[in-house]
């Protein structure tokens, strides 16, 4: 029988000096949800979703995708594997505008006059803006990031991951920054990355969003 579930994380021990992070923890996700990851600060949550973006290597257990078992050294390992994170603090830089942001690393270069490789600014602001209209993200690609509030920052972030095609979306206490009217707006858009077909990780500790967005919950403890 077909697997439905799209990531696996198996028996996954995590240590550092003197604690253990993340002790023999097995974690199934199933392709299409929104599957929130809670528990108190220091639970390990952020850890585990580290793992699972190739930030840190786990001493045990192994990581599936689609059944087949997975190596995730890094980052850019897990961005092959469509798997993308929003973490607490941005990674944007300031003075650039939102498409220069997004597209950073990975340019799309087009041919001027047919010799010179230039990066493809209008053609990757017209894709951003396709991405941003069908998941309702709401944002300009041309304004700069110093003049953008956090709450549109987070969105480019968000675009950032969906422009590197990623399938399963990780977002880390998303809402911490966040106005409660900024939250309601969040959790409409990772609702509409759900049902364009993504798979959402929403890590966090407040039960009203989990009741109001999440198809299912796992809960770490101590």
């Amino acid at each position: 029988m077909e697997t439905e579930n799209i990531i696996e994380m198996l028996h996954i021990t995590k240590e550092f000096p003197g604690i253990i992070a993340n002790d023999d923890i097995t974690l199934q996700l199933r392709k299409g949800e929104i599957h929130a990851l809670l528990g108190e600060n220091g639970a390990g949550k952020s850890t585990l979703m580290s793992v699972l973006f190739g930030l840190y290597q786990p001493e045990k257990g192994e990581i599936r995708k689609n059944g087949e078992v997975v190596k995730i050294n890094n980052p850019n390992d897990a961005t092959a594997l469509g798997i993308g994170m929003v973490h607490q603090h941005f990674k944007l830089v300031q003075n650039y505008t939102i498409a220069e942001n997004i597209i950073l690393g990975i340019e799309p270069k087009v041919r001027l006059g047919g010799i010179l490789p230039v990066v493809d600014i209008k053609g990757s602001n017209k894709r951003i803006a396709e991405l941003s209209a069908r998941y309702g993200l709401e944002v300009d690609p041309t304004q700069k990031i110093e003049d953008v509030n956090v709450s549109t920052q987070q969105r480019v972030e968000i675009l950032k991951m969906l422009y590197r095609e990623a399938e399963i979306l990780i977002f880390d206490e998303p809402t911490a920054v966040l106005t409660p009217q900024e939250i309601d707006f969040l959790l409409q858009i990772i609702r509409n990355l759900r049902d364009g077909g993504k798979t959402i990780i929403l890590i966090t500790h407040k039960l009203e969003e989990i009741k109001q967005v999440a198809d299912r919950c796992a809960i770490l403890n101590r």
